[in-house]
C-alpha cells in the first residue's frame, strides 16, 4: 500500500551536516524541477529524463544555472530527432534564445572538405573549396563513372561526364549550353590516326 507525506512548506533532509550519504533503495520519481547544488553521481551509465513518457512529451533535457537568474538549455527534441542547445532558457527549459541543433566540430583545415571517414569527420588538404574564390581543388584523380541518362544542358556552364566510349576513344565528354549537343575528349592514338587521315 502507498503512503503519502504531505507538507506545505519547504521540506529539508540533512544527513551528517550536508557530508553524509541519502540512498534510496528504489524507482524514484520527480514531479517537478530537480536541482543539484554540488555535484551529483549515479551508480548507472546513463541518467533517464522523462522516464514514463509515452510519446505526449517531445522534448526534455538538463538546465545549468549560468547566474542567479539565468539558465542554458540542453534537451533532445524528439519532432526534429536531434539533441540541441540554447544559451538562455526559463527554469521550465522553455527559450528564451530558441535552441538550436548540435553539429559536430570540422576535421582539417580551414577550406578543406568534409567527408564521412569510417563514420567520423573527415577531411584532407587534397580536397579544398575556397569560397572567397569559388575554387574548388582536387589534388589526385578524379573517377568519372559512366552514367545511363545523359545529363540536360546547364545554362552558362560546361557539363563533364562519362558515358558510352564513341569515336573519340574516351567516353569522357563536355557539354555546354546553348550549344547543345556533346563533345567527347579525343584519346591521344585517335588524334594521331585523325591527324594522318586528314
Amino acid at each position: 500500500m502507498a503512503s503519502y507525506k504531505n507538507v506545505n512548506t519547504d521540506y529539508t533532509l540533512t544527513c551528517n551536516d550536508g557530508n553524509g550519504i541519502f540512498t534510496i533503495n528504489a524507482q524514484t520519481i520527480f514531479n517537478g524541477n530537480v536541482i543539484y547544488t554540488v555535484p551529483a553521481t549515479t551508480d548507472f551509465a546513463f541518467l533517464t529524463v522523462a522516464a514514463n513518457n509515452t510519446g505526449a512529451i517531445t522534448d526534455g533535457g538538463l538546465l545549468m544555472k549560468t547566474n542567479a537568474n539565468s539558465y542554458a538549455g540542453f534537451r533532445f527534441d524528439t519532432t526534429v530527432s536531434a539533441w540541441q542547445t540554447s544559451p538562455n532558457v526559463y527554469a521550465n527549459g522553455f527559450p528564451i534564445t530558441a535552441y538550436a541543433n548540435l553539429t559536430g566540430v570540422p576535421s582539417g583545415a580551414n577550406t578543406q572538405i568534409q567527408f564521412n571517414n569510417n563514420n567520423l569527420f573527415g577531411a584532407s588538404a587534397n580536397l579544398t573549396f575556397d569560397q572567397a574564390t569559388s575554387q574548388l581543388r582536387l589534388t589526385g584523380t578524379q573517377i568519372f563513372d559512366k552514367i545511363d541518362a545523359l545529363p540536360a544542358n546547364v545554362a552558362n556552364a560546361v557539363v563533364v561526364y562519362s558515358a558510352t566510349v564513341g569515336a573519340g576513344g574516351t567516353g569522357l565528354y563536355a557539354q555546354s549550353a546553348p550549344a547543345g549537343g556533346a563533345d567527347e575528349l579525343v584519346a591521344n592514338y585517335k588524334a594521331i590516326v585523325y591527324g594522318i587521315i586528314f
